[in-house]
């Protein structure tokens, strides 16, 4: 199978029935390869091969792996190496967030990419002496925020996210000023639907989310905690911050929610705040396995991997892809029950939604009518 063959996609059904969405379908054409591409294969050839096929977050891609193997040999890496890893993640991550507010979200809302001004912080943050505060400082104050990333993430106030709103003095608060004005509580589940939040992976997560993986061959496919489907990536991240908390308490788990939740994780980093939990860690299975974890733009990565004789037995990979775009999950929660006065409108609110869970594969939305 060629790596063009790899990618997959999502297609996406939203069934109208009048001016009501009564059913949503997810289906992933996203082949699960990595123990069919990996078995057999030596340690350093697999390593290598991981980033190169698996391209998108392809940093953190690889990190996952090494730690998973890593963990597989009762080998804990140094503080150091543990560090340098903590800065690619954060590196990767602004560049995806920078990407949507200089490049997406202009074009968006009628303006002109910001070209100029994301080359030179992707630039910064290829450089790896670079912390990624010095890296991304200048064009999140500039380009992003049109102002202080500490006073930002430290604003736990509704109303002075709105004046922000307001002032439209940048894409993206003019793109988040384009989904208020849709509906600040669009894409927020209804209480009876909502997907929880995936728990930070600590040990008492990580040994459930284990046993899951392990009792279900298809857990790739549809990932659960608890049988549940679960939302991943900055909103569960940043649940607990002030501003965060305070706009999920307003508008639910909203499109607006989660936006503001990775402008909110762009400013700590631009800040140089520490990240609320670790972005990275491992976990040695025993019988040479181990499971390597990273939290990515989109969310939680994880690589499970079985080692025997220096070569790789079986290697499975969770993508946060599978826990936003279950076909329970949290796009079809915020789906179910919306109310649009005509296709454009709903189209519109579903691409919003999509985007703000962000598939790391191309997609396809169709709207029928019962």
């Amino acid at each position: 199978m060629s790596t063009a063959n790899l990618a997959g996609e999502l297609r996406i059904v939203v069934q109208l029935r009048g001016e009501t969405v009564a059913q949503v379908q997810v289906n992933s054409t996203r082949p699960q390869v990595a123990d069919k591409l990996l078995n057999g294969r030596r340690i350093d050839e697999a390593l290598a091969l991981v980033p190169r096929v698996f391209t998108i977050c392809g940093r953190s891609q690889a990190i996952a792996a090494q730690a998973a193997v890593e963990a597989a040999g009762g080998e804990t890496p140094a503080a150091s190496v543990s560090a340098q890893r903590t800065r690619a993640i954060e590196a990767e991550i602004a560049h995806e967030y920078l990407w949507r507010a200089l490049i997406d979200w202009p074009k968006a809302t009628g303006g002109l990419a910001q070209r100029a001004a994301f080359a030179k912080a992707r630039d910064a943050l290829a450089d790896t002496g670079v912390p990624v505060a010095a890296a991304i400082a200048d064009v999140v104050r500039r380009e992003v925020l049109a102002g202080d990333s500490g006073a930002w993430y430290d604003n736990a106030h509704v109303p002075s996210f709105e004046i922000w709103i307001a002032r439209a003095a940048t894409p993206a608060a003019r793109m988040l000023g384009a989904v208020q004005r849709g509906g600040p509580r669009h894409g927020a589940p209804r209480d009876a639907r909502a997907v929880p939040l995936l728990p930070a992976f600590d040990n008492i997560a990580a040994g459930r989310l284990i046993r899951a993986l392990d009792a279900d061959a298809q857990f790739e496919r549809a990932p659960h905690l608890d049988q549940q489907p679960c939302e991943t990536g900055a909103m569960a991240r940043l649940a607990q911050h002030p501003l965060v908390a305070a706009l999920d308490k307003a508008f639910g788990r909203s499109v607006l929610t989660r936006l503001a939740a990775r402008m909110t994780e762009l400013a700590r980093m631009a800040s140089e705040r520490p990240a609320p939990k670790p972005l990275l860690g491992s976990r040695r299975l025993g019988d040479g396995r181990g499971l390597g974890w990273v939290e990515t733009a989109r969310g939680l990565l994880l690589h499970l991997v079985g080692i025997e004789d220096d070569l790789i037995k079986h290697y499975r990979i969770v993508a946060p892809t599978e826990w936003n775009f279950h076909p329970h999950g949290a796009l079809t929660a915020g789906l179910i029950g919306v109310h649009a006065t005509g296709e454009r409108e709903l189209r519109q609110r579903a691409e919003w939604l999509v985007q703000a869970l962000d598939p790391c594969v191309t997609y396809r939305l169709e709207i029928t009518h019962a």
